[in-house]
């Protein structure tokens, strides 16, 4: 699709348009863009990452206070990026704007802002009085009265000109009046501030600022707002065509304790897959991700591959239960030989791997040798009796992408293996001949 015939169209009719590809970076964009966002304007460039794009849009909207927020903004920002599916409204550098978002056949992303004509700007300078309490609201108060949810209603400016009575039992407010001429932000606040937790508020800051000072300016958008005791609400706010906004608050507590049970169910299930249930070290199956990751960052790096030289004659004399308490205080010993920075893995049996970050060859062979030395003079206790195991170590060196982390681990196997052939209690270097 010829993108740019389409940007210069919306340009002659004044709305702005940028592209985005698949991986969420800049293909393109029209001069109305510039126009509504002249922070972008000289910096904005093809291939920049849509992250980068809203750290300059919030550097300039968040207080000083609220820029340690930064990222959590960011990738808010992302998120209703992806999952947007109606447009929305929001207000930037004096204009009201709204923004809609579709996804084309060709992978890319489509963002398109409109300036909102100045009869819907039109805000009321104070919020207007409440009926007298001997007189009935009209229809549609009443049926935000008895609506499920908890309902209110703000004026232009954002000041509470309506607060059903669930609102009210939502946010601790005592009375109707109590929230009229209020923003909601206000009421939030107060609400923490009455509840006297100040643990719990410091817990939950991010997410606080993030809804009241980010998502609360984007009508159309629904979002969460932690309150005090654990509670949690969703609220969907709608700007109508005469400025006010409509607000629906959904208790979701239930729902965000199940949320978080079940990640936090399925990080401990992660965690654990990633992990030798024996020694506690790190298993085969995240080895590979940890050579891949150091692999693209500034090296070298090595891999340490270790066998247990006479390891059989401990099960075999006392059996497996033995074995395992050997094993276990192997891996203490690894601990103590290799610096917090390195990784320890126990890939399986009796072997162990260390990964060493930012390690040249003659350090890894260091610390080979002291692996060596450090288990050849343990006396291992097990099961009332004490045995001498040995060592055997391969090192491989990888600075780069070049080698996968298979070829890697293969490599440093190779290495063990000569250790072992060559008399073991040795360490080998892959590469280096013999």
């Amino acid at each position: 699709m010829d993108y740019r015939l389409t940007a210069t169209l919306l340009d002659s009719l004044g709305i702005a348009m940028c592209v985005f590809d698949d991986q969420h970076r800049t293909v393109l964009w029209n001069q109305s863009f510039l126009r509504f966002f002249p922070e972008h304007d000289g910096h904005v460039h093809a291939g920049e990452p849509y992250a980068d794009n809203l750290r300059r849009f919030y550097r300039q909207r968040l207080a000083p206070d609220d820029l340690r927020y930064l990222e959590r903004h960011v990738a808010d920002g992302i998120a209703r990026h992806v999952q947007q599916t109606r447009p929305y409204v929001f207000q930037h550098r004096g204009r009201w704007l709204r923004v809609a978002a579709s996804s084309m056949g060709d992978g890319h992303r489509v963002r398109i802002w409109l300036e909102l004509a100045e009869a819907n700007l039109r805000m009321p300078t104070q919020a207007p009085a409440p009926p007298p309490a001997d007189r009935p609201a009209g229809d549609a108060l009443q049926m935000l009265e008895h609506a499920g949810d908890g309902a209110s209603v703000q004026s232009g400016d954002g000041r509470i000109v309506f607060a059903s009575d669930h609102f009210l039992a939502m946010y601790g407010l005592p009375s109707k009046v109590a929230a009229l001429g209020r923003s909601y932000a206000e009421v939030v606040r107060q609400h923490w501030a009455s509840a006297c937790a100040p643990d719990e508020y410091a817990a939950r800051a991010e997410d606080i600022v993030a809804a009241l000072h980010d998502s609360l300016n984007f009508a159309g958008v629904p979002f969460e707002v932690p309150l005090p005791g654990g509670r949690w609400v969703r609220v969907a706010m709608n700007r109508m065509a005469d400025g006010q906004t409509c607000a629906f608050h959904t208790d979701i507590s239930t729902d965000k304790r199940r949320q978080d049970e079940l990640r936090a169910l399925t990080d401990q299930l992660r965690e654990e897959s990633l992990h030798d249930a024996l020694t506690g070290l790190q298993n085969r199956r995240g080895l590979h991700s940890i050579v891949q990751t150091l692999s693209g960052q500034p090296g070298p790096h090595a891999l340490l591959y270790i066998d247990l030289d006479g390891f059989k004659a401990v099960n075999d004399a006392a059996g497996h239960g033995a074995g395992d308490q050997v094993l276990c205080q192997v891996a203490v010993l690894l601990r103590q030989s290799v610096r917090m920075a390195d990784t320890l893995v126990r890939i399986g049996g009796d072997e162990f791997v260390v990964v060493l970050q930012a390690c040249e060859t003659q350090q890894a062979q260091a610390v080979g040798t002291k692996i060596v030395q450090a288990i050849h003079q343990q006396d291992f206790a097990a099961e009332g009796a004490r045995f001498r195991v040995g060592a055997s170590v391969g090192v491989r060196v990888f600075s780069s992408h070049s080698d996968s982390p298979d070829v890697v681990l293969h490599d440093a196997d190779v290495a063990c293996y000569r250790a072992k052939h060559n008399g073991r209690g040795r360490v080998e270097v892959f590469g280096a001949g013999g």
